[in-house]
């Protein structure tokens, strides 16, 4: 197996992740009814325009309930185009609140703010201390997240692509935590006897990539970008394993605990956006309907263009 097909699939196989790594609302796609978009069995489209670009697309989808609120589902994939994700920084100021995910990331709303102040050298010597300590724990963080965040990076640098975690404001006040510690969602796996190699695996089984066709991509960034959408719409299909394990399960059910508790406690919060990685919205659409929500519509938006 080539070391192109290793990194392809890498990206396909651990669509949640975005402890390590981390998506652009493109305006001009327009509102569909559930029955158009194909929503919620696909979470993330290739479509081909009139000209033969491709574009891979993931969606939004907006659910309403009895009294009116909405849950906006953000779905995102953790490497896509830079525009993609500033899109979303700006659609994100117009929610109320921000439901995000990110394991064992409860601190970075504000980690992001000092890191801002000790850019612009206005940050105390008590931020600039919180700053080197998040530093160095980053650093010297386990082993699959090194290895993990050194193949997304070098995908990115190979695809002219962006990473989520490094263009989408984690800064924003309205955002909310709502995921798991590291230690909670290790926890969870063991429950279920899953581990890290699980995930690894089903990644790899669950995806269909030709060493064939794989030769040279690492000197063509638009072949590669091609791979990568082709890839990820294969490992988002319906009814795969991964759906079933605590990355997606646990977590979802973790999100909901705090959508619910926020739903109850503030009454302002009428406009919620729910911003997790689409391979996580089937499930989470379920737990929507559960609740009431009707599903009102669903804007497909471009996150990977390949020329």
């Amino acid at each position: 197996m080539t070391i192109i097909r290793h990194l392809i699939l890498a990206v396909a196989a651990l669509p949640a992740l975005s402890s390590v790594f981390g998506a652009e609302p493109q305006t001009t796609s327009s509102v569909r009814s559930p029955e158009q978009s194909g929503f919620p069995e696909n979470v993330v489209m290739l479509a081909v325009t009139q000209s033969g670009k491709e574009r891979l697309k993931t969606p939004v989808a907006r659910y309403m309930n009895a009294e009116g609120r909405t849950v906006d589902l953000v779905g995102a994939v953790h490497l896509g185009d830079a525009r993609y994700y500033k899109n979303l920084n700006r659609a994100f100021a117009r929610y109320d609140k921000v439901l995000y995910e990110m394991v064992d990331g409860e601190d970075l709303p504000e980690l992001t703010r000092i890191a801002r102040k000790v850019k612009a050298g206005t940050a105390t010597p008590e931020e600039l201390a919180r700053h080197e300590k998040y530093l160095r724990e980053k650093e010297s963080g386990g082993m699959a997240s090194r290895l993990l965040g050194g193949y997304y990076s070098y995908v990115a640098e190979l695809t002219q692509l962006s990473l989520q975690s490094d263009v989408v404001d984690y800064g924003l006040d309205n955002l909310v935590y709502a995921d798991m510690s590291m230690d909670e969602f290790r926890a969870a796996m063991a429950e279920r006897g899953e581990s890290w190699m699980t995930l690894l695996w089903d990644g790899l089984s669950e995806s269909s990539f030709s060493d064939a066709t794989s030769g040279g991509l690492a000197s063509d960034p638009q072949g590669l970008r091609r791979r990568i959408a082709q890839v990820l719409v294969q490992g988002a299909r319906s009814g795969s394993r991964t759906e079933q394990r605590a990355i997606i399960v646990s977590r979802n059910a973790r999100c909901f605990e705090v959508l619910d508790h926020l739903l109850a406690s503030d009454a302002q919060a009428r406009r919620v956006a729910i911003f997790y990685g689409a391979m996580h919205l089937r499930d989470m659409h379920a737990r929507l309907l559960e609740r009431g929500f009707t599903l009102q519509g669903v804007q497909w938006i471009t996150a990977i263009t390949v020329n």
